[in-house]
């Protein structure tokens, strides 16, 4: 089995060698010398501490959009104002703002993105349950599979892995479903779509996306691979064409705020297809708010002067834009939302 694919088993269980246990293994820490030597010292601590807040996913409808959260994952509309409708799900994880859009705005990825292309948050992960008839729901309302449901096995561990594209906006969801083992512990149980819990961005140079994460945000790494490739060909949810899964490389590394939270975590992934041709465009510049589908993930602080003075001292692009947004290589973005 291959190391995306034993990636996408750990951010379903909270461990990147997932083997399905009930005593989960400690994640393995195999963080390149170079990056190692340049982390912040610890005393300055992570410039947040908490899992992020809310995602902010510009569409064209809201009411339909959310459809796939309401409908089939069982979430509520906590708010609506003006042009923006608010979901959570049973009151606990993270908010989803659907911010309406006019319809000349472009996506931040089209729906036909690949992996190999670059920029931008590429899916919000989230556990399932009886994920392919989630699968035929959703394409009732629109979202359809990258590719057939994956199923994995890690070891005693069974699971279903697929990623939905909403064709309307491009963005993307991740499900994971474990087929054999419980729900990690402090992660809310459900019926058919659980709370975010991880986000996936694609990296040009996931060295550099990773060291803005470590250095300037000063998170915890959760993993930190070198490249590898599949020793045979594999189905892989991400879309690298089963033939290619041997030799196109890729690198993966997870972070968060702290160590061993099970949600709020951040995944980057290169995919690193150019000697294999898998050329393509770049949506780096693309992922503003003057765009649809998934573009910032909203961190809520009580000030953000003290939070802007280290990030700036730390060499990080920052832009003041109603609270203070930084910009990933990748062109994702972190806003920092405040009360002062």
């Amino acid at each position: 089995m291959g190391l995306l694919t034993r990636l996408l088993l750990t951010s379903m269980a909270g461990l990147v060698a997932l083997g399905g246990c009930t005593t989960d293994p400690e994640p393995v820490q195999n963080v390149l010398p170079d990056l190692e030597a340049v982390q912040a010292p610890p005393e300055s601590g992570p410039v947040v501490s908490q899992p992020w807040d809310a995602v902010r996913i510009g569409t064209y409808d809201p009411a339909d959009f959310a459809r796939l959260f309401t409908d089939i994952g069982g979430y509520t509309v906590i708010d609506r104002d003006g042009t923006k409708l608010t979901l959570r799900k049973d009151g606990v994880g993270p908010r989803i703002v659907l911010d309406k859009m006019p319809a000349s705005a472009p996506m931040a990825r089209a729906a036909d993105a690949k992996s190999w292309e670059p920029g931008c948050y590429w899916s919000l992960m989230m556990r399932a349950k009886n994920v392919p008839s989630i699968v035929a729901d959703a394409e009732a309302l629109g979202w359809l599979p990258k590719t057939p449901v994956a199923y994995l096995e890690f070891g005693p561990s069974k699971l279903n892995v697929v990623v939905l594209t909403h064709q309307k906006t491009g963005m993307q969801v991740q499900l994971y479903e474990r087929l054999t083992t419980p729900l990690p512990d402090g992660y809310p149980d459900f019926d058919r779509i659980g709370i975010p819990f991880n986000i996936m961005q694609m990296a040009s140079d996931r060295d550099a996306t990773f060291a803005m994460f470590t250095q300037q945000l000063n998170f915890a790494t959760f993993y930190h691979g070198e490249p590898y490739l599949s020793p045979e060909p594999e189905l892989m949810p991400l879309g690298i064409p089963v033939a290619l899964t041997t030799t196109v490389p890729y690198r993966a590394s997870i972070v968060s705020p702290l160590d061993g939270m099970e949600t709020g975590r951040f995944e980057m992934i290169e995919i690193m297809g150019q000697e294999a041709g898998l050329k393509g465009r770049d949506f780096t510049k693309s992922c503003t708010n003057d765009a649809v589908g998934l573009t910032e993930v909203i961190y809520d602080v009580p000030h953000t002067r003290p939070i802007f003075d280290r990030l700036e001292s730390a060499g990080a692009t920052v832009i003041p834009d109603k609270g203070l947004v930084l910009v990933a290589p990748d062109g994702a973005r972190i806003r920092f939302d405040h009360a002062d």
